[in-house]
This record gives C-alpha cells, sequence and structure tokens, in this order.
C-alpha cells in the first residue's frame, strides 16, 4: 500500500481551539488514515467536543470521499471526560453547520447500546471507542459493537497508556494485542489501532507509521507552541503600547487640570478683586465726603439744569 502523509488544514479551530486537549495529538493519523483508506462508514462511540471526529470530517470533505459520518454520544459527558451542560452539543452543532454541513453526518443523542441497532452487522469500516474508560465500559463496548465492523476494518481505542484511578483501557488493551493484530502511539494519553481480521495492508506499514507520527507530533507541538508564544509576546506588545497610549493621556489629562486649577486660581483672585472693589465702593459711599458730594452734585444740578432736575426729582 502507497501511504500517502497529507498536511491538512483543520478548519473546525476556528471555532474549538483544541490545542492542549487529549486527542490532538493523534489529529494528522486521524486525517490520514481516512484519506488512504476511504472508507464508507465511519462510527465514533465518545466525541465530546469533537476533535477525533472532525479530523475524520475534515478528511472527507478535502478528499471529496463519499463516507458516512457518525457520532455517537449523550452529550451529557461523564466521570472521565466531566459533566457538561447543553453548550457543548450546541457547539459541536454550529462547527458541522459552518464548515462541515455538505458532509453526511449524523449526531445521535444515545448511549452506546441503545445506538446498536441502527448499524447492521459488518457495515463499519472504521469504528473508534472513546467513551467511559474503565475496563468494564471499554470491554462491554468493544465487544458488543465488534459484530458491527467489517473484516477488515479498523477498531480505534484512545488512552491506551492511562494507568492512573480506575482507567482501564491499557489493561483490556493489552488483552487484546494477543489476539490481533495491532500498532499503537504512547503520546497524546495513547492511541491503539487494532485491525479486524488478517493481513490488512496498513498493518504492514506500522513501523514506518508509528515512527513518522510519534515524531511528527513533536514538530506539530514544538510549532504549536512557537506560535503560541508568538501570539502571547503580540499581546504583551499590545498590551504596552496600551499602557503607554493611557500614560500619555494621563499626561494631557493631568495637564488639563493643571490649566484649569489655574483658572480656577485666577477666576477666584478676580472674585477677590471683585469683593474688595464693592466693599470700597460701600465704604466710600457710606462716608459724610460721599454723601456731601452727592448733595452737592444735586444742587449744582438743580442750579445750572432745573428744567431736568424737576423732571428727575420733584415728580417722584
Amino acid at each position: 500500500m502507497n501511504w500517502k502523509y497529507f498536511k491538512p488544514k483543520f478548519e473546525y479551530e476556528e471555532e474549538f481551539n483544541d490545542f492542549a486537549w487529549p486527542w490532538a495529538g493523534h489529529k494528522f493519523f486521524a486525517y490520514d488514515l481516512v484519506s488512504n483508506l476511504k472508507p464508507k462508514k465511519i462510527v465514533e462511540l465518545g466525541t465530546h467536543y469533537g476533535t477525533s471526529f472532525w479530523s475524520f470530517s475534515q478528511a472527507v470533505k478535502d478528499q471529496n470521499i463519499e463516507t458516512e459520518l457518525n457520532a455517537v454520544d449523550s452529550w451529557e459527558g461523564e466521570k472521565h471526560a466531566g459533566f457538561y451542560g447543553e453548550e457543548v452539543f450546541e457547539t459541536v452543532n454550529k462547527i458541522k453547520g459552518r464548515f462541515y454541513s455538505d458532509l453526511k453526518i449524523n449526531l445521535i443523542r444515545k448511549n452506546f447500546n441503545e445506538a446498536l441497532s441502527e448499524f447492521e452487522n459488518e457495515s463499519i469500516d472504521v469504528l473508534h471507542i472513546d467513551g467511559l474508560h474503565t475496563y468494564e465500559a471499554v470491554k462491554n463496548d468493544f465487544e458488543s459493537w465488534f459484530p458491527k465492523v467489517k473484516k477488515g476494518g479498523i477498531i480505534l481505542f484512545h488512552d491506551i497508556v492511562v494507568t492512573r484511578d480506575d482507567f482501564g483501557v491499557y489493561k483490556f488493551w493489552n488483552e487484546l494485542k494477543s489476539g490481533h493484530e495491532t500498532m499503537e502511539f504512547h503520546h497524546s494519553y495513547g492511541l491503539g489501532v487494532l485491525f479486524k481480521g488478517d493481513k490488512n495492508p496498513i498493518f504492514d506499514l506500522r513501523d514506518e507509521l508509528m515512527f513518522h507520527y510519534s515524531f511528527s507530533i513533536e514538530d506539530f507541538e514544538n510549532g504549536k507552541i512557537d506560535s503560541l508564544f508568538h501570539k502571547i509576546d503580540s499581546k504583551i506588545l499590545e498590551i504596552q503600547q496600551k499602557n503607554m497610549e493611557v500614560q500619555r493621556g494621563d499626561i494631557v489629562i493631568e495637564e488639563k487640570n493643571q490649566e484649569i486649577q489655574q483658572k480656577d486660581q485666577e477666576i477666584q483672585r478676580k472674585d477677590q478683586e471683585v469683593q474688595q472693589l464693592n466693599q470700597m465702593i460701600f465704604i466710600m459711599e457710606s462716608s459724610k465726603f460721599w454723601k456731601l458730594r452727592r448733595w452737592y452734585l444735586r444742587l449744582r444740578f438743580a442750579i445750572f439744569s432745573p428744567v431736568k432736575f424737576a423732571k428727575k426729582y420733584l415728580k417722584k
């Protein structure tokens, strides 16, 4: 088999930035798997926000593959992924509508056992199991859904290297490896790839694929980290520029405040001067000299302008 490596742009990242999410390290393998295998039907058990599911969808869209994509999830959460509200399913629906509306996508809101009846035996090309990660749960998922997978089909298991708490995928995976052809990746919580039946052509490439995707993820993560630091540096520079603008604004405001204070001081001085002048006028008008002066001016006015004097004073 001639396996092709792609360098896709994952459109869904505009709505859901999954850089730090557990499945993000496997998205390039998922994309290449679908692009090379060209499956007719994919079923995913446990989707959450959809890193793996949208990686499959991106390949179907880019390569124009006739694939039916099925996501089975209650979108309510569980104890390992955490419980969450309706906002997660709303985001999934938004991504579907914005980027992948032309694809054959079914979002099935049921638990895994309820959804079994919707699929015929040996009808699934790729099955991805990523639900509750206890030993009992993953074993039940595998045994219930195994008949639904075609001979030559592929079953993916996430979290095969997680051994903490009651995670039990690693234990069940180790049991499966003794009876099936498999390959595995140990980064990003681990991904197990099981081939149903013998002599799958992809299995013959397992060493090359395991080597390539294990190292390419380091380049991917380093690139993402460099990009993240670049964004942080840009934000810091932007914040510094904004702070300088604020400081310049504060200086202008302070200068204006000083001008206002100076104007207020000038107004106060003028008010004081007016008050002083009014006081002086009051004192002057209250003095004997000023009173005599007024009588003198009236007398002079009466002598030299008797008609005007009479009109102004005698008619009152």
